[in-house]
């Protein structure tokens, strides 16, 4: 009677027991879920926190150590020069020389401390000398030499799980856009370009103590040997068919920005050939670009071909996420430019009076290219983006074939 039992009972207790197992296995799993999710919620904290004081850190590290540098430059010259969008300013490691680059026009100023007693075969030996290295100097010489951008290296390099550094190229050399048709890695070529510079410069001096004197040598280098866009075009060329978008945007969008001044930067700060800003475009190129947006540190933007594919990406970004629900190409396109300017904030107010980029190209859609144009030209927030977008467009057209 018993052993007939057991069957019974084990099929009375056999799916109990499964249904205690399945629930415990359940609520485990459910506890994993909890779990991994509160894991995340606070790994994604800590990461924007850390981002957070990293864009701080490069911001405030920026302006202080800018301010400290331009005292100590006053104190030694007399007065201040640094580097902007079209004109790069190099100071030699010693402090002794100063060197001014327009991109745009093909300015060069060269200055350096030297003795009153020195002869003028002397002054002029040093002159000559001085224009053979600025010819020669590579991107990376040119980012040691800056004295602010190393200070904000340093400092936010802290923040490694968030920052992105890099290596200016040794191969680069700053000059080679403006003086592209002669091979800046051939000494002869470059002592005799030297030469040839010299020939054409002025020359003053200017006492600044009882024994040193400033002596400033300026010339213009030919616009013949110029061929800015040449120096860039397979990078910009690989970037734009990358991210869909044309390479003549890429190219005016280079020129507008910088004039093809590889050390270009500005205040804000925003640094390179595109004039990346790291804490607005860096922050979103570099998410579209790494899965999780990082603080562009100056040596990753300082890289010629690194800034290309970040304003490049920074293009498809405004193109193809932002402003994507614009229907006509070419009205989106004007749109895109405007916003690489000033962001699709200040697009949107243009037309709709608030930051709502959704409100503002639902009229958008109800306008022609050529009224989107001339809308952005009239109504955009800033003047100066007005003249940004008309030369961007008008920039285009040259570089269209």
């Amino acid at each position: 009677m018993k052993a007939k039992l057991i069957p019974v009972l084990l099929l009375l207790t056999t799916p109990a027991v499964a249904e205690n197992d399945f629930d415990a296995y359940k609520n485990q799993q459910q506890q994993m879920a909890n779990q991994y999710a509160t894991n995340t919620q606070q790994d994604f904290e800590q990461y924007k926190k850390a981002l957070h004081a990293g864009f701080e850190d490069l911001q405030q590290t920026y302006l202080k150590e800018s301010k400290r540098y331009r005292q100590r430059v006053i104190r030694q010259w007399g007065d201040f020069k640094e580097s902007d969008k079209t004109t790069w300013v190099n100071y030699s490691a010693n402090g002794r020389v100063r060197e001014s680059v327009n991109f745009s026009t093909g300015a060069v100023e060269v200055e350096f401390l030297a003795y009153k007693t020195d002869s003028a075969a002397k002054l002029k030996q040093q002159a000559q000398q001085n224009i053979v290295e600025l010819l020669s100097t590579n991107e990376q010489q040119a980012f040691a030499n800056d004295v602010v951008a190393q200070k904000v290296e340093t400092k936010i390099k802290q923040h490694s799980d968030v920052v992105k550094t890099g290596k200016p190229s040794v191969n680069n050399l700053v000059m080679a856009p403006l003086v592209a048709k002669i091979d800046l890695n051939n000494k002869p070529a470059v002592n005799q370009l030297a030469g040839k510079l010299m020939a054409t410069a002025t020359t003053e001096t200017k006492p600044i103590d009882a024994k040193q004197q400033i002596v400033k040598v300026r010339f213009k280098i030919p616009a013949k040997l110029s061929a800015k866009a040449s120096r860039f075009a397979t990078r910009v060329q690989q970037i734009a068919k990358k991210e869909k978008i044309p390479v003549a945007l890429v190219y005016a969008v280079i020129e507008t920005e910088s004039n093809f001044n590889p050390l270009a930067k500005s205040h804000i700060p925003a640094y390179g050939l595109m004039q990346i800003v790291p804490v607005s475009a860096g922050k979103d190129a570099s998410k579209y670009l790494f899965g999780k947006a990082k603080v562009l540190a100056p040596s990753y933007l300082y890289n010629s071909d690194n800034n290309i594919a970040v304003g490049g990406a920074y293009l498809h970004i405004l193109y193809y996420n932002y402003l994507r629900k614009i229907e006509d190409s070419t009205s989106r396109l004007f749109c895109a430019i405007a916003a690489y300017n000033t962001g699709t904030g200040n697009v949107a107010k243009s037309f709709v009076g608030s930051y709502n980029i959704n409100k503002a190209i639902k009229k958008i859609n109800k306008m022609s290219a050529s009224e989107v144009y001339r809308h952005l030209r009239k109504h955009l927030p800033h003047d100066e983006t007005k003249h940004y977008i008309k030369r961007v467009a008008t920039r285009m057209a040259k570089y269209q074939v």
